[in-house]
């Protein structure tokens, strides 16, 4: 059973969170008011990963870049309680409640768009993940990240999709088994604006009447702020 939980993760290590990621925190809240909030901080994250997962610490900390121990915790994290993990830079229209089941997990695909950056079949994001605790993939990944090294070719950008990121997480879908187990929530209804329609739109040069028509089906938004690939860590 998937446990009502919003979880969300801001490590504070490099500067204070942006108050719009405050505010669109604030539309989960409103649109999910009988779900428990969760919000973790570099030391809570830090204990959790010692008290319950002391066989993966030393990996987990000796990850060069700080966004690669931000997509190994939320794994942990939904793995060992369960809910919905959500990136601050998402947006909710809608509640999430009668498009869940008890039994599976939830993912969204990026926008078709995006295809050439992600260079799979199936583009997962790890942005946002609903599920219920110990579900089989999460297991699969947790398996992954323990027995595979990490190759770093000092492009950021690859070294980080591929290790613990989407490209991960998709490559590791495409392998799985029992996919009946997971469901896969469209871009229209869950990340409608691709990368460049986001970009368009705060600079003010936007097909607004295209970008309302691509909002007609969604529930949530995310804008692709990529806070993490302006951070040399």
């Amino acid at each position: 059973m998937i446990p009502q939980i919003i979880h969300q993760i801001w490590e504070e290590c490099e500067e204070p969170m942006p108050h719009i990621y405050k505010q669109l925190s604030e539309t989960w809240k409103k649109y999910h008011p009988g779900w428990k909030y969760e919000f973790w901080n570099g030391d809570r994250m830090k204990d959790f990963v010692n008290n319950n997962y002391p066989h993966l610490a030393e990996m987990y900390f000796d990850l060069k870049y700080n966004i690669q121990r931000w997509d190994v915790i939320r794994y942990l994290i939904l793995h060992k309680i369960g809910g919905m993990y959500i990136d601050f830079d998402y947006e909710c229209l809608e509640c999430f409640e009668p498009y869940l089941t008890k039994e599976k997990c939830y993912f969204a695909i990026e926008p078709e768009e995006h295809r050439h950056l992600l260079k799979n079949n199936i583009c997962i994001t790890n942005a946002l993940m609903i599920t219920p605790p110990s579900h089989p993939f999460f297991e699969s990944v947790i398996v992954h990240l323990q027995k595979t090294p990490v190759i770093y070719t000092n492009d950021k950008f690859d070294d980080v999709l591929n290790s613990t990121g989407p490209r991960m997480l998709s490559n590791l879908y495409e392998k799985f088994e029992n996919k009946n187990k997971i469901h896969l929530f469209s871009p229209d209804l869950v990340m409608p604006w691709s990368l460049k329609d986001v970009r368009n739109y705060l600079n003010g040069i936007a097909d607004e009447e295209m970008l309302e028509k691509k909002l007609e089906k969604a529930i949530a938004i995310h804008y692709f702020y990529g806070y993490w690939l302006k951070n040399d860590k």
